[in-house]
């Protein structure tokens, strides 16, 4: 990594689609973030072949994407989103501390942006509609509010307090134990 490099590390991406003819593919690219761009290059160690390049204050949205167990048809299974401009970049992480760490970085850097949106896609663009509200229209409005650190402070309160969540283990046994939690 670079003195100015944030994270770095080969990843998958989907095909973004931007033509009704693009085909559906997903390649393995070198992905860099800085706090001006987050890129992207063909290849592993050399940094000749950049294929794509998105401006931090140009993006709306990072976020988790919401499978429900569906079919990932690439090595990489941990899915995130990232919407930019009028598009979707949609990431594959090999694991769900690389994801989350993405995620966590990514939105570190966009929270100063004016252009944060209100609602998103949860789930993926697939077959012509969002899975997650079958809306047609790429451009479409999202189905869902988007709130820029709920998910990611979530999930990193949870996996850093083990005690914490034995504790709420404890506390839930106990309220249906003792008379005031029972239910009748």
């Amino acid at each position: 990594m670079n003195f100015n490099t944030i994270l770095e590390e080969i990843l998958i991406k989907r095909s973004q689609q931007k033509k009704k003819t693009s085909p559906l593919n997903y390649k393995e690219r070198l992905f860099v973030l800085t706090k001006s761009v987050l890129s992207y290059y063909e290849g592993r160690a050399e940094k000749k072949y950049r294929k794509g390049v998105i401006d931090i204050s140009k993006i709306k949205c990072v976020e988790i994407v919401k499978n429900d167990d569906g079919v990932i048809p690439c090595q990489n299974k941990f899915p995130f989103q990232v919407v930019h401009d009028a598009n979707t970049l949609y990431i594959f992480a090999p694991s769900p501390q690389s994801r989350d760490r993405w995620v966590k970085k990514l939105k570190e850097e966009i929270k100063n942006n004016n252009n944060i949106m209100i609602k998103y896609h949860p789930k993926f663009w697939a077959d012509g509609s969002y899975q997650c509200c079958r809306q047609t229209e790429k451009l479409a409005p999202g189905c869902e509010k988007y709130n820029l650190f709920e998910s990611i402070i979530g999930i990193y309160r949870y996996k850093k307090d083990p005690a914490s969540r034995a504790r709420n283990k404890e506390e839930k046994a106990s309220s249906t134990n003792s008379p005031r939690g029972r239910k009748y």
